[in-house]
This record gives C-alpha cells, sequence and structure tokens, in this order.
C-alpha cells in the first residue's frame, strides 16, 4: 500500500507556524494601537475627538505610502539575511515606539500639547513607517516561500494561529477592563496604568515575533532571484498600462475585495460597542467568544483545505451567501430589555467568520495572483485599496447608526444589515476573476 505524502514537510511546517507567530505579534500590536493610541488621547491626555481623528488620518496616509514603498524596497533587497527578514527587524522600533507612548505625558513633563505632539511623532512617523516595513515582509513571505497547491492549507493554519493572538489581545483588553478601569459618569475609563500595561504587551509582542522571524525564517537564496530595479523604475511601472493589461486578473480581485471588506468596514468599528450595547454578563460573552472562535478555526481550517482541494473560487460564494442569510439577523439578539443568548450563540459564530474566516481562501487566490518578482510592491497597492475599503466602510457604518439611534433602536445592531448588502454584491465580481488553481 502507498505510503500517504505529507503535506507539509518538517520544514515547511516551521516555516508556516513562524510565519503565524509573526501573524499573532501583527495581530496584538494593531488590535492595541487602533484601539488604546486612541483612548489614550481621549482618557489620559483629555483630547477632544478632532485631536484623535487628525491623528489617525496622518498614521493612515503614512501608512498608505510607506507599505507600498517598503514593497518595492524589500522586492529588491539581495543581501545576505534574505529580502524581507531585515525588515521584520523594524518591529522592534514600532514596539519601542509603542510603549513609549503610554509615558508621552510625563516625557512631555506634564503638558499636554507636547504629549500631543510627542504622540504625532511615534505613532504618525515612527510608528507609521516601521510597522508597514514588518507588515509589508510578513504579508510576503506565504507566497514567497509556500507552493500554490498548498497556500490554502497554509493560509488556514497561518490564519489560526493570528485568531490565537486576537483572543489574546481580547483577553488582555477584558482584563485591563476589570484591573483599571474606572466607572465616570462618561463610562468606563482606564488611566495611564492601563495603558502602560496594553501597551508595553502590543509592543513587546511585535518586537519579540520580529526577532524571531528574522532568526528563524529561511528565504529562497538571493542567488535564485532575478536583479535589482530602480526604486523609481518599478514606481513608474505601476502607472504603465502594459503592466496593468499583464496583471488584469490582479486588479479584478482587487476590486471584489474592496467591495467585500467596505462590508467588514461597516461592520467592524461597531463590533465591540454592540457586544457591550446587548449586555450580556461577563460569563456569557466569554461563552459567546468561545463557541466563536472554536467555530471560527475549524472553518478557517476546512476553507483553507477545501481552497486547495477545489480551487479558490468555488466555495467562497456559497460562503458569503451563508454568512449574509445569518447576520441580518443580529437586530433580533436583543430586543427591548430581552436578551436572547441562544441567538446570539447561533449568530456569532458567523460575524466572525465573515469579518475572519474567508481571508483564508481570499488570501490564497491573491497571493496567486501576485507577479513573482514583485510581491511587495502589489502588496502595496493592495494595502491601498484596504484602506480605502476601511475609509468608506467606517463613514457608511457611522451614518447607518447615526440615524438608527435617531430613531430609538440599537444603532450597532443595524450595521448588521446593511453589510452584507456590499457582501453580496462582491459575489459577482469574484466570479469574473479567474481560478488560479488549474487541477491536473
Amino acid at each position: 500500500m502507498a505510503k500517504r505524502e505529507k503535506t507539509f514537510s518538517k520544514f515547511l511546517r516551521n516555516q508556516i507556524l513562524l510565519i503565524g507567530i509573526l501573524l499573532a505579534g501583527d495581530t496584538i500590536f494593531g488590535f492595541f494601537e487602533q484601539n488604546y493610541l486612541n483612548t489614550y488621547l481621549a482618557q489620559v491626555l483629555g483630547l477632544a475627538p478632532l485631536f484623535i481623528s487628525l491623528m489617525v488620518s496622518l498614521s493612515a496616509v503614512v501608512g498608505l505610502i510607506t507599505h507600498l514603498t517598503w514593497g518595492i524596497i524589500s522586492d529588491n533587497t539581495r543581501g545576505k539575511y534574505g529580502r524581507r527578514r531585515p525588515y521584520l527587524l523594524f518591529g522592534i522600533i514600532s514596539g519601542i515606539a509603542m510603549i513609549l507612548f503610554a509615558f508621552s505625558i510625563d516625557i512631555a513633563g506634564g503638558n499636554i500639547m507636547t504629549a500631543y505632539i510627542i504622540c504625532i511623532i511615534l505613532d504618525v512617523v515612527v510608528i507609521g513607517i516601521t510597522s508597514n516595513a514588518y507588515y509589508v515582509s510578513e504579508r510576503a513571505l506565504i507566497p514567497d516561500t509556500v507552493d500554490q497547491k498548498k497556500r490554502g492549507r497554509a493560509n488556514g493554519i497561518v490564519n489560526n494561529v493570528g485568531y490565537i493572538g486576537l483572543l489574546l489581545a481580547v483577553a488582555l483588553f477584558l482584563i485591563s477592563d476589570m484591573i483599571f478601569g474606572q466607572q465616570t459618569s462618561e463610562g468606563t475609563v482606564i488611566g495611564q496604568e492601563g495603558h502602560i500595561f496594553t501597551l508595553a504587551i502590543g509592543g513587546i509582542c511585535i518586537s519579540v515575533a520580529g526577532i524571531v522571524g528574522f532568526i528563524f525564517i529561511k528565504e529562497k537564496p538571493v542567488e535564485q532571484l532575478p536583479p535589482k530595479k530602480k526604486f523609481l523604475v518599478e514606481l513608474k511601472e505601476i502607472f504603465n498600462v502594459k503592466k496593468f493589461k499583464e496583471n488584469k486578473e490582479f486588479f479584478k480581485i482587487i476590486l471584489a475585495l474592496t467591495i467585500y471588506r467596505t462590508g467588514i468596514s461597516v461592520m467592524m468599528p461597531f463590533l465591540f460597542i454592540w457586544i457591550f450595547a446587548v449586555g450580556v454578563s461577563t460569563l456569557e460573552l466569554l461563552l459567546v467568544v468561545l463557541i466563536s472562535f472554536a467555530a471560527l478555526f475549524m472553518i478557517t481550517v476546512l476553507l483553507g483545505k477545501l481552497a486547495d482541494k477545489h480551487g479558490r473560487r468555488r466555495f467562497i460564494p456559497l460562503s458569503i451567501i451563508i454568512i449574509s442569510l445569518t447576520i441580518v439577523f443580529i437586530p433580533f439578539v436583543k430586543l427591548g430589555t430581552t436578551i436572547n443568548l441562544i441567538l446570539m450563540l447561533g449568530l456569532f459564530p458567523f460575524v466572525l467568520i465573515g469579518l475572519l474566516g474567508l481571508e483564508t481562501p481570499m488570501n490564497a487566490w491573491s497571493q496567486d495572483l501576485l507577479p513573482e518578482q514583485e510581491r511587495g510592491k502589489f502588496l502595496g497597492l493592495l494595502n491601498i485599496i484596504r484602506t480605502v475599503s476601511q475609509i468608506v466602510g467606517s463613514f457608511i457604518g457611522g451614518l447607518i447608526a447615526t440615524y438608527m439611534l435617531i430613531q430609538g433602536f440599537i444603532p450597532e445592531s443595524f450595521v448588521f444589515v446593511f453589510a452584507p448588502i456590499f457582501f453580496i454584491a462582491s459575489i459577482p465580481l469574484f466570479l469574473r476573476v479567474k481560478e488560479t488553481l488549474i487541477k491536473e
């Protein structure tokens, strides 16, 4: 009887787990960056929302530019340490900057505006530049190191390790709320001590992940890579019509992903707000989270296997339809003062699968379409579209929530009704992208 071939060799499995650790560090760092840098300005420095919006907007602009820039630079790096690994070490600088952010008021000697300027420098300049060097290198490693026929399963493993990072971040979020949260007339406030706790963890996680990745990740020898190109030559090629035609399938999937991710961004800013608005107990919330993440882990693995066995495109439309038909019932979780915990337990896993689970086949598909020698640059282009969808989606979600608030409803519930509109609208666009995994 023939011996069954292993899906991954021991070496490749270890490499995939290492990439997962890089994603986990990215996830924990990103969770605290998106949440606690902003609350630091509001709750520690006592600044108005306009100051927060300015910092977030500037950070987004710098991220758009530097992600593409680092992509081009890493594509053309030919040093003895590889073309991606050196840039993982920039995570150390990002981590230190995040930790210093928590001490900005002390560094400024108690002056609020000086502290705000320090925060702008740390987040917009230091973190904005260095974290994107880490991100683009991490995201290019799967297509760089994993064969096309195994990328679905590889993405499933990597994403599940990343979800463990997310679970850890959420747990630390709840712990910081319990330990450092202070009840005020304006709600729960977490002081400087709480921000030092969370931001230090976020900074340490990305620093350690970057060091581990640099030491243990193995890349293709630079001798096997094509000659370098000049930065400006690479940049000009983005606007080259011929280059666009050569990669038209990649730009098709960018359009489909933009529409789908707009739906995600309609929901995502209001997810935790909705959870707390429902008002379940801590134990009930823990039960919901555990069941939902258990389902997410299993579905992620399944979708990775299906993507490698039957192709990238086949199960995405069906998955989107199922997710859309379930999450529209989210407003019924709480009607008036009545909470339907059973319904919440049944529906919330589909919310997480829609937000996170479908990333597995979608990532494998888009990775297949990245030009082999320009993956970093094209990941930079993909990041621009990701940011655009975040801006559009969050704005639409805000309008919906505001309108429903005026009508007297739990406003956050209804973003789950409108998000599936974008999900469904993305299906015809996905169907226009060619299948990349051709089975023999």
